[in-house]
């Protein structure tokens, strides 16, 4: 504890040995005699001369404060002092005999970064100043002159504060963001079970008995003897046919089996032959041979981003042809549908997205940023549209089988 008057000289400096180590380090000076209602200040002081460390504590107390301090003059001794507890603030001389106040500055930011860290020094030209503020001090005194230092300490103490604060904030807002992410694949991943389970029910379960319907009418049609009614069997079974050629339809575009049985190239490829019809525009499929397999869910998502770009197309571009690339280039999965229809404004679009009244471009947006992925969207009225998506190849696994493009399927030899 100092309390002798700096009229009678220097003060020794106490210290304590800790076993094992071999470090001296003083011992911790706390000023018992402020009176009540003084601030408790934590802070470590990094200062070799007897007589500065008095001044610097007699300054703090005026300011109010009431200084719980740890003098160190080394690397290991500011180590200790650091891993020892948490603190307020940094006081440092910028010279000492075998440390220097940038190399503390180091240090102290290494192990807290919102640390408060300010320079007092008896001789400091502004250049050396200027360096120590970019090297990130947050402010530097001049020991003749420590009057503005209790104001100092006060704005360092309040602005760490608001520094913690701000990064506790984006901390718990990655949190959030990270959690909001997983909630969203879940959602994914159960709406793609869901249609998967619909598929398949609409297959196996609606698609059989509609089946077994139409063959037991137009049996019953060849024993009918009466004309009127045999027609009539006729009919009815002509309808079960139209019904089970629209479930199977929609068993299909609900998920594909293609997509998880023999991959994205595959489903693909179903997807053009799909949406090939007369009249219409021409759809062009490009599909690296050796094109990886990737995770399930990047090439959900890449189908479905492909899946709603083609009908969007199909429904309002007024496009005469469409052509689709998927290719390994430089490291990502990319995914490019291009079309020479009517365009249209994109930040009109974005604009509309935002507000709610256009889904297609935030769900495929979405969609690719759940994948780890990113879509670039170019288009200009009257030069037909670009969608450009990229995947990285961190899920690669395997390469994808598929068959070879069906002729007049849509896709280039």
């Amino acid at each position: 504890m100092l309390s002798a008057s700096i009229a009678r000289g220097p003060i020794p400096l106490p210290s304590s040995r800790l076993k094992g180590d071999g470090v001296v380090r003083p011992r911790a000076m706390t000023d018992k005699t402020d009176p009540s209602g003084a601030k408790p200040l934590r802070a470590i002081i990094i200062e070799d001369a007897p007589d500065d460390l008095a001044l610097l504590l007699l300054a703090l107390r005026r300011a109010g404060f009431a200084p719980d301090c740890v003098h160190v003059q080394g690397a290991a001794e500011l180590d200790a002092a650091l891993r020892s507890g948490s603190w307020d603030i940094v006081l440092s001389d910028y010279t000492l005999p075998d440390f220097s106040g940038l190399l503390a500055l180091a240090q102290v930011s290494a192990h807290d970064p919102d640390l408060p860290f300010i320079i007092i020094s008896g001789n400091i030209g502004e250049d050396v100043a200027v360096a120590a503020m970019k090297a990130g001090a947050h402010d530097y005194l001049i020991k003749g002159n420590l009057t503005r230092l209790g104001a100092a300490v006060e704005r360092e103490l309040r602005e760490a504060g608001t520094r913690r604060a701000s990064r506790r904030d984006e901390v718990a807002l990655s949190h959030a963001r990270l959690r909001l992410q997983a909630l969203a694949n879940r959602m994914l991943e159960m709406q793609e079970a869901e249609r998967r389970h619909l598929a398949r029910e609409l297959h196996d379960e609606i698609g059989q008995s509609l089946t077994a319907i139409k063959l037991n009418l137009e049996a019953l049609s060849r024993r009918i003897g009466d004309e009127t009614a045999r027609r009539l069997a006729d009919e009815i079974a002509a309808v079960a046919g139209e019904v089970l050629d629209q479930v199977r339809r929609l068993s299909l575009d609900l998920r594909p089996p293609q997509l998880d049985d023999l991959g994205l190239r595959a489903a693909m490829h179903w997807l053009v032959k799909r949406h090939t019809r007369e009249p219409g525009p021409v759809i062009e499929l490009e599909a690296q041979e050796d094109l990886p397999r990737l995770g399930p869910e990047t090439e959900t998502a890449c189908f479905r981003i492909a899946q709603e770009a083609l009908t969007n197309i199909l429904r309002h571009a007024g496009a005469t042809r469409v052509r689709i690339v998927l290719e390994v280039d430089a490291g990502l999965f990319c995914l490019d549908v291009c079309d020479d229809g009517r365009g249209f404004d994109v930040e009109a679009a974005q604009a509309r997205a935002l507000a709610g009244t256009s889904l297609g471009l935030v769900g495929m947006s979405e969609r690719a940023a759940l994948a780890g992925g990113e879509i670039c969207l170019v288009s200009s009225e009257g030069d037909g549209t670009r969608l450009s998506a990229r995947f990285p190849l961190a899920a690669a696994t395997s390469l994808s089988p598929g068959p070879a493009p069906a002729k007049g399927a849509g896709s280039t030899p």
